[in-house]
């Protein structure tokens, strides 16, 4: 027979077992295992690999400037930045997820051409993609490498699809802002994965953007942010370079959008380059919205790129501006997907100049005008004032 000593001891035991299990076990699981865990690990890392690349080359800017960038059909300075981000961030994804497709900014077809400057471009590339893997080798277990220039075009040209409402694809801008990363201000690496024209998940980096947004001029704090969000989790913000590991969410800032409707506390964000909305207009939206004339410059904020949605997220700022140039425009979806789910997951709003939730299952292009954001306590007025501004303009 078992001796009551060794029956105790076998109780006690398991009942230990069990309370280590209960406390310990079972939320590291938890956490572990959320929906998009690895997709969240990935491209967590693949953002961070391409934000210490673009890091560089910004704080260089005046080199890049000169040597390092061709002009689109559109006008728009590319970077040699834009490529090897590119390529780096689909092959993470490729390698990871095999059959995800990935709408991308960029293609490899300048790169190809048998000129001097596309060989200078395409040696520039593969030597700064050497050197960021070098730099970030803890992460190449996930991230693989890239060593061929074949291998770099075709990384580059897996973001080719054209989206749609139906599947799941990655929507991709390695350097979004291009005009203030060549400043070297304010740009961001977005990554978002969209299922069935739904955003479920976005990572945003932001190499230049201070912890602490105030005003144009009061900014402090940590300088690099990450942001992250997942359908259903809520949103999330760490110091970009810390490290070179993967944060777990439970080890990050969980954020939130502010609740704020007085209009002598409200801040609004807005770009800083005039031909990508109409400022004129956002002037008599905030008008209209009251506004006061005398304090409304020190509540304006102007910032590149979707760092504008990550200010929003994490509280510092209220409402976003992005009134349509012309009635043709039509914004692109890697130019919104990201913050469009940290906006939602933060507990913002966003919609286009109507209020109409954005859709990314329409292709590469959003098929509404302009991009509206708030927090929801504010954000029906702001779509009235734009309604109303927007309607006297036309008569």
């Amino acid at each position: 027979m078992i001796s009551r000593k060794l029956l105790f001891s076998v109780i006690f035991t398991i009942f230990l077992a069990s309370l280590i299990r209960t406390f310990v076990t079972r939320p590291v699981l938890k956490v572990m295992s959320h929906p998009y865990a690895r997709e969240l690990e990935v491209a967590t890392l693949a953002v961070k690999r391409a934000s210490v690349l673009t890091k560089k080359l910004s704080d260089s800017i005046a080199e890049t400037s000169k040597s390092g960038t061709q002009i689109k059909n559109d006008k728009s300075p590319v970077t040699v930045g834009d490529y090897a981000a590119q390529a780096i961030i689909n092959h993470a994804i490729k390698l990871n997820f095999p059959t995800d497709n990935i709408v991308g900014e960029e293609d490899s077809e300048s790169l190809k051409e048998e000129t001097e400057e596309a060989q200078q471009l395409t040696g520039r590339i593969m030597q700064i993609i050497a050197d960021v893997q070098a730099q970030t080798s803890s992460s190449s277990d996930v991230l693989g490498t890239l060593d061929l220039v074949n291998a770099v075009y075709d990384s580059i040209d897996f973001g080719n699809y054209e989206g749609g409402s139906k599947g799941r694809f990655w929507a991709l801008d390695p350097i979004d802002g291009t005009k203030g990363f060549l400043r070297g201000d304010q740009f961001a690496v977005c990554l978002a994965l969209v299922e069935d024209g739904k955003v479920v998940l976005g990572v945003i980096g932001c190499p230049n953007l201070a912890e602490n947004i105030q005003s144009n001029e009061n900014q402090s704090g940590v300088v690099g942010g990450l942001y992250s969000a997942i359908k259903g989790l809520g949103a999330y913000y760490t110091p970009l370079f810390e490290n070179e590991e993967f944060v777990p969410l439970e080890r990050q800032e969980k954020i939130h959008m502010s609740s704020t409707t007085d209009p002598a506390e409200l801040k609004v964000v807005e770009g800083v380059e005039k031909g990508h909305s109409s400022h004129s207009t956002q002037s008599l939206i905030k008008t209209q919205l009251g506004f006061s004339e005398e304090t409304v410059a020190g509540q304006t904020i102007n910032l590149d790129s979707q760092v504008k949605y990550c200010v929003l997220a994490k509280g510092l700022a209220d409402i976003y501006l992005r009134l349509p140039i012309n009635d043709k425009y039509r914004e692109k979806i890697w130019d919104h997907a990201a913050g469009n789910i940290l906006l939602y997951e933060s507990g913002g709003q966003v919609g286009d100049v109507l209020g109409t939730a954005l859709d990314f299952g329409k292709g590469r292009l959003l098929d509404s005008q302009g991009v509206i954001a708030a927090n929801k306590n504010v954000f029906s007025k702001v779509i009235a004032a734009v309604e109303s501004v927007l309607l006297e303009e036309k008569k």
